[in-house]
Formats: C-alpha cells, structure tokens, sequence
C-alpha cells in the first residue's frame, strides 16, 4: 500500500511531538508521586502518635517524662502533627481551590522537618537520666523507619530524621547518658 509507506518529510516535526510526549509523561510521573506523597499522611500522623504515646509511656515507666516536659513534647508533636493533616485536608482531600502539589509536597517536608526538631528535642525533655539503650534506640529510629515506611519519600524521610537524630544525639553527648 503507497499510502502506508512513511513520509520521509515528517519525522522531524514527530521527533519534537514525541519529546514533548516523553516530557509530559515525566511530569505526570512526578505529579502522581507528589499526589501519593501527600495522600500518605494520615498514615504517617498514626505512627507518630503511636510511637510518640509509646515513648512517653517507656520514659515514665523508666524514671523520665516528668508531667511538665511530657506535656510539652506532647504538645508540640500534636501540632506538627495538626499542621501536617491540615496540609493533607487542604492539598488533597478537599476538591475546592486544591493547593498545587508541588506546594504541598514542600510544605509537607518543611513540617516534616519541624515535627523531627520537635521529636529530638524531646529527648531533652523526657528521656530519663540513665536510659536503657533500647529506649534510646526506639525514640531516635523507631519514628524515622515509620515515616521512611508510610511516606515512602526520601527527602520526606531526611526532613525528619536529620533534626531528630542529631538531637537525640546532641542529647546523649551533652547528658549523663552511659552510652
């Protein structure tokens, strides 16, 4: 058939449509990952509070976690917590004036990044004295691998346990920690 037979003319003007395909498939790729990204936080926000209600009972039960310090790390974890759900509400799961995705998945890491400040800082606040090391492991990995798990995003993840770590850490060297 003639008419089946390419046009020797028209792959350049294809070769610039089939980029701009390629281009657009990319970004619907990292739109959909952004879109999950963000659907994802309920699920995180529960594995906080989980491992948050568990470290507090752990702490109390080991000699730390005074009423005042146990209140405020509690409190502070709620609201990034809060502003976390908030960000999800308004990104996702309300139809109206939806907040871009980019925004939102930026948005998120930056409270991501306060709540893992505000996690390591209750080292501070609740770890007893002389901690026993698997306490100390399960405040400082258990909600990193959690939100490693849930969010299923790497700068996500580094968001939150880059602050929590280090002070935990800065908490262990500047305390009377044995380990």
């Amino acid at each position: 058939f003639p008419a089946a037979a390419p046009d020797p003319a028209r792959p350049a003007g294809n070769d610039g449509a089939l980029l701009r395909l390629r281009s657009l498939h990319g970004e619907a790729g990292r739109n959909l990952e952004l879109a999950q990204f963000v659907a994802r936080v309920p699920a995180a926000c529960v594995v906080l509070m989980l491992t948050g209600a568990l470290a507090l009972i752990w702490a109390a039960a080991a000699g730390g976690a005074g009423l005042k310090g146990g209140f405020a790390w509690a409190a502070l974890v709620l609201l990034g917590i809060v502003a976390m759900i908030r960000l999800h509400i308004r990104g996702f799961a309300r139809s109206l004036r939806r907040t871009p995705l980019a925004e939102a998945g930026s948005d998120l890491r930056l409270l991501l990044l306060f709540t893992g400040a505000v996690w390591g800082g209750g080292a501070f606040l609740i770890m007893p004295d002389q901690p026993a090391p698997a306490l100390v492991f399960f405040f400082a990995a258990l909600p990193s691998l959690g939100v490693a798990l849930t969010l299923r995003d790497a700068r996500g993840f580094a968001a939150f346990a880059a602050p929590s770590s280090a002070l935990v850490a800065g908490a262990t060297l500047l305390g009377a920690w044995p380990l």
